[in-house]
């Protein structure tokens, strides 16, 4: 009987009794598409490594489109649409599409998988999890910016709306988007496409922050499940190929385009609520998300305890540990195994390492290991996950719940397959809550990995169920098994799970999948109802001086300023008029920018009118109150009509003068 434990065979069934029930659930659900695929290879036990696996089809089929575009924004769109027109080129270019919104969509699972399952409660990786989430919108936003066409000049437009409530931002570059004013926006895409490769290195980064305190992480899925995404998405880029809006040049105002929502959704809200209220939104819907862990209470985590006079530092509870909370350190002259109390999760994996029983768990049951007067007919080892279960009424069965069920000892279960049972059954999660439990337990009972399930026992006489493969009625075949007179080493536990795979099907379900994801990637969305009349006034103004730099004390000419300078300049107010009534309709003062207002502002406006004419009117309201109008300015449905200032005059493109 080991004596590190605490606990009776008679408690354990009261045990971990408020573990989350969500991870039980999730595997009922999940277990579906294990007939299909095997557990083994589950997209729903993958979703994290689907999604990184979705990042890099994205990165590498973005670099090889990107040997074909024109940076220029005057030849981006026609540059895109000649990838578009090569057949291998565009199909490259819709699996960097598809592939960029099934990101999102398996990011968006990831997530409400840890809520579901209370996994959240790890803060380093639920946290880096939410800024992945918002890296890879902004490399969406960017990319699709960098096509030039409508949506791209839609974006562009609702981003710089966005962010013109900061101080750093000017209104009028939303203006400049509508406008086509490339000088403007030429510069903007340099910043797009550095921003779009810069968060793309960025989000690496934020990936091996996610997994820095997890041992083996997953990276990616399985090789099979590799193969399956792979063909799904390259059949749904072959019979659905990306097309873009129309050119951004050929309107002024984006009245229709496409919206692609796994990346602008949030951008709907700016049809819907004021700016100030889509800030409220996206930095309260933020804040919620990062919370979350401080909110919902963690259930209280007890750290296993080491007996570093036992450690023999054969390194395999450093090893096996999944948190990596176990290092191998000298200790009085000595390699042993420590721990980082911190990063324990109680687990209690690294004690089915352990074949000294040198690290023990107050919640870990005390398992009776001395001979019994009466075998039982099944020793049941229970996962803290495992759902509530039946056991058949006549067979004789002691049960010890277990934390995970790689907690479980092979050695132990030597001692009681000799004294106190016939049979031992292991009943576990489908996809382990701790990751690398069920992997371990089964790979150390089918002696391929230490500490080994020796040879001198019979492994038929062990058998594990995973959550949905148990029932009463198999167990209760299990105990009527005959029992071999002899040990025979060449046997194997029985494992039941789901170890097939159909190829075709899995292929199919995942087909089909991807292709619910098409309609919502290509939707019609109007932001600018055709049947408005538009007014847009934008343009940079430099006022009249109304004060200047006193003259330097200095009498060296050399010293002297050629030309006074100007310490602050005139604000400006801006008047529209009805053309017929001359009934005030608009009235906006601006003032100059820089804290000494001394430098150029930028006048920007857009209305919505009922008026078939219009005059808009500049005066400057100090100094020498010079003022510049342009009367019947003609307003017409659909297309917007647009007021610059140049050359000291306002100009329309729809002016009747």
């Amino acid at each position: 009987m080991s004596g590190l434990n605490k606990i009776d065979a008679k408690d354990t069934s009261s045990l971990f009794t408020n573990r989350p029930k969500g991870h039980q659930l999730f595997q009922r659900i999940a277990s579906f598409f294990g007939k299909i695929y095997a557990t083994e290879n589950n997209p729903l036990y993958h979703l994290g490594g689907i999604s990184v696996l979705l990042f890099l089809i994205a990165s590498a089929s973005g670099i090889y489109i990107f040997i074909f575009y024109n940076i220029n924004p005057r030849h981006a769109w026609d540059s895109v649409e000649a990838i578009s027109d090569n057949i291998f080129n565009g199909w490259m270019r819709t699996i960097h599409r598809y592939s960029s919104d099934l990101l999102i969509i398996f990011i968006l699972l990831h997530l409400i998988h840890t809520l579901f399952t209370s996994k959240f409660k790890r803060i380093l990786s639920w946290i880096s999890g939410i800024m992945s989430f918002l890296v890879v919108i902004i490399i969406g936003v960017t990319g699709f910016i960098l096509v030039w066409d409508q949506k791209a000049k839609l974006l562009g437009y609702l981003t710089a709306q966005l962010f013109s409530t900061l101080p750093i931002f000017d209104p009028s570059i939303a203006g400049a988007f509508l406008m086509n004013d490339l000088e403007i926006v030429g510069g903007f895409f340099k910043v797009a496409l550095f921003g779009h490769i810069a968060f793309s290195l960025l989000t690496v980064i934020i990936i091996w922050i996610h997994v820095l305190r997890i041992s083996k992480p997953k990276i990616f899925p399985p090789k099979k499940l590799i193969i399956y995404v792979l063909i799904a998405l390259g059949i749904v880029s072959a019979l659905f190929p990306i097309k873009s809006d129309l050119p951004a040049q050929v309107s002024n105002l984006p009245i229709k385009t496409t919206f692609d929502w796994y990346y602008n959704f949030g951008y709907y809200f700016m049809k819907l609520f004021t700016v100030q209220q889509n800030w409220y939104i996206l930095i309260g819907s933020g804040l919620i998300l990062c919370i979350i862990p401080y909110v919902i209470k963690r259930e209280k985590v007890i750290p296993v305890h080491i007996d570093l006079d036992k450690c023999d530092a054969c390194n395999l509870c450093s090893y096996d540990c999944p948190y990596e909370a176990i290092d191998m350190l000298i200790y009085n002259g000595k390699r042993k195994a420590i721990l980082s109390p911190d990063k324990c999760v109680g687990c209690t994996i690294c004690i089915g390492s352990c074949d000294e029983h040198a690290i023990s768990h107050p919640l870990y049951p005390l398992i009776n290991l001395e001979p019994a007067p009466k075998k039982a007919d099944i020793t049941v080892f229970s996962c803290s996950y495992f759902p509530e279960k039946e056991f058949p009424d006549d067979v004789n069965i002691v049960e010890y719940k277990v934390s995970c069920l790689g907690s479980v000892m092979p050695k132990d279960v030597q001692k009681i397959l000799e004294n106190n049972s016939s049979k031992v059954a292991l009943l576990g999660c489908e996809d382990c809550y701790y990751r690398l439990g069920k992997t371990w337990a089964v790979n150390r009972f089918s002696r391929k990995r230490a500490p080994l399930f020796s040879k001198k026992y019979d492994a038929s006489r062990l058998q594990i169920y995973s959550l949905t493969q148990y029932s009463k009625e198999k167990l209760e075949n299990f105990s009527k098994e005959s029992i071999a007179s002899t040990v025979d080493t060449q046997s194997n536990v029985t494992i039941w799970d789901h170890l097939k795979s159909n190829t075709f099907l899995s292929v199919l379900i995942m087909t089909l999948f991807f292709m619910l994801m098409v309609p919502l990637s290509n939707q019609t969305v109007r932001f600018f109802n055709p049947k408005n009349k538009t007014l847009i006034v934008n343009f940079k103004y430099i006022s009249s001086p109304t004060e200047f730099e006193k003259s330097s004390i200095s009498t060296a000419r050399h010293m002297q300023a050629k030309n006074p300078i100007v310490k602050r300049r005139s604000p400006v107010e801006l008047r529209i008029y009805s053309s017929d009534n001359k009934a005030l309709l608009f009235q906006k003062t601006f003032e100059p920018r820089g804290l000494r207002k001394d430098i150029a502002m930028f006048i920007y406006t857009q209305l919505v009118l009922e008026e078939d004419s219009v005059d808009v009117e500049i005066t400057e309201t100090e100094g020498s109150k010079k003022t510049t109008k342009l009367s019947n300015i003609t307003l017409k449905e659909g297309d917007g009509t647009f007021v610059i200032y140049k050359d000291d005059k306002l100009l329309s493109n729809r002016s009747k003068n």
